[in-house]
């Protein structure tokens, strides 16, 4: 994760007025102001080939996906970020197309680069465990080539699934995909 921005601590509702008006995007983390870093052509790559077959494959279910502009709120006082991918099947999150985050996703895709993937891995993992609806969480390595999705399991907890290599079929329950770890490559 970035380092914070020289600032005082700010309140949600600060944060949502100030970063509305800044041309860059902006995570919020207990009162901190992170600014977000400008993607690899790679990295934005392995981002609209995620969505693209997310999209395609949920066309005519009521779950949408997101990419990149799209805030997650992880708890509204707390813990606002932009995830790379999100889909949500939330009649909650779809009722107003105006509104500038998602409350209850069901899927969370980030898609790991060096100076993220830290936070990636553990503050930001820790945070959205506490979303009752995530079903899982998957972390895309383009260099690996490699999957790792945490899925929830019946009790609860999340469990990792790892498929590596570019040609591994790998598997996202929460939306029922299957495809090859290359077809969310370039």
């Amino acid at each position: 994760m970035a380092e914070p921005l020289a600032q005082p601590t700010l309140t949600v509702s600060d944060y949502l007025n100030w970063e509305s008006q800044q041309p860059d995007k902006h995570d919020f983390f207990r009162g901190e102001v992170f600014a977000m870093t400008g993607g690899t052509l790679r990295h934005n790559r392995a981002t609209l080939r995620s969505t693209l077959a997310f999209e395609n494959h949920l066309t005519g279910t009521p779950c949408k996906v997101f990419s990149g502009d799209v805030k997650v709120a992880v708890n509204v006082t707390e813990h606002w970020f932009y995830p790379d991918v999100v889909v949500t099947c939330s009649a909650k999150d779809l009722s107003d197309m105006g509104a500038v985050a998602i409350s209850e996703p069901s899927l969370i895709v980030e898609v790991l680069s060096p100076s993220t993937a830290a936070y990636d891995r553990g503050q930001k993992f820790i945070s959205l465990q506490k979303l009752a609806s995530l079903k899982e969480y998957a972390l895309l390595d383009t260099e690996a080539p490699r999957l790792e999705v945490y899925r929830r399991n019946a009790a609860a907890r999340f469990e990792l699934y790892v498929f590596e290599g570019a040609d591994c079929e790998a598997e996202l329950a929460s939306i029922d995909w299957r495809g090859p770890v290359a077809s969310l490559l370039d």
